[in-house]
């Protein structure tokens, strides 16, 4: 028994059934001891559900299933939905959690920040690098860009009462819930150590890829009576490239703030020599 509070873990799912296990494992060897498992299979062509059940002797599984698939921002509404924790904390299928992340995430949490998130692991196929986030992310700069990533932990009654994830946008969901919590709640604090790999370094798409541009057009016409001047124009900038648009170093001159040049022009060198 342990007085710390539960943190569901939610994992949705979508024809990932090689991959599905990695991420599982690094849920149940977790070192923080009060935790779940909630796998959300979104209309799998093969059901997800004997996988989970080989964990339930480790921790408790909550198996649902979507007879046909919804989409990442449905699926993980459900998750968040039949939780029974205090905190929910999201993973990709594709993805892993360091054993210590959820320990970590909650020692740094505090209720004057919207929630907790860290800096994380990108694995590509023939290199691996780390993302290094600022420790206090602010609304200010989420209307620039999204600094938080993907995934974080909240507490369930947050996510819920700003409506959790927008099911109408066809990208940029998580981005879009981040700037309503940071809005309502406060700013990100994130633990400067890398306690989640991103893998990038397989086939398959990732489960919240969808009509990139469609998408986060839809959220710059959302959000764009929030954005100063400067913010609107790199917005603008990440739509053209959202629709293949070669950007030059003119462009980016124009249309990037200063402070994220050097961000740019690591990008346009990492393009030409992937």
């Amino acid at each position: 028994m342990t007085d710390k509070p539960l943190v569901s873990a939610v994992v949705p799912t979508h024809n990932r059934l090689k991959l599905l296990p990695r991420a599982l494992d690094s849920v149940a060897v977790q070192s923080y001891p009060n935790i779940e498992l909630v796998v959300v299979d979104d209309g799998s062509e093969s059901s997800a559900k004997p996988i989970a059940e080989q964990y339930m002797e480790v921790i408790p599984v909550t198996y649902i299933r979507n007879d046909q698939a919804a989409g990442a921002a449905k699926a993980r509404n459900k998750g968040i939905q039949e939780a029974s924790g205090t905190f929910v904390a999201g993973l990709d299928d594709d993805d892993q959690w360091n054993k210590y992340r959820i320990e970590r995430l909650m020692q740094a949490y505090e209720e004057d920040y919207s929630f907790v998130t860290s800096d994380v692991r990108m694995v590509y196929q023939n290199k691996t690098s780390v993302w290094h986030k600022k420790k206090k992310i602010e609304l200010d700069d989420l209307l620039y860009s999204n600094y938080v990533g993907n995934q974080g932990l909240i507490k369930r009654k947050r996510l819920l009462a700003v409506g959790g994830f927008n099911e109408s946008l066809k990208a940029a969901q998580d981005y879009d819930l981040w700037i309503r919590l940071c809005e309502t709640f406060g700013p990100v604090r994130n633990v400067r150590q890398p306690l989640q790999d991103i893998h990038m370094d397989h086939e398959g798409k990732r489960i919240t890829e969808q009509s990139s541009f469609e998408g986060y057009l839809q959220f710059y016409n959302k959000h764009k009576h929030r954005f100063n001047r400067s913010q609107r124009k790199y917005q603008l900038l990440n739509i053209r490239k959202a629709q293949g648009k070669k950007t030059g170093l003119a462009e980016m001159l124009q249309w990037a703030p200063a402070f994220r040049y050097w961000k740019e022009i690591k990008g346009m060198i990492f393009d030409k020599m992937g």
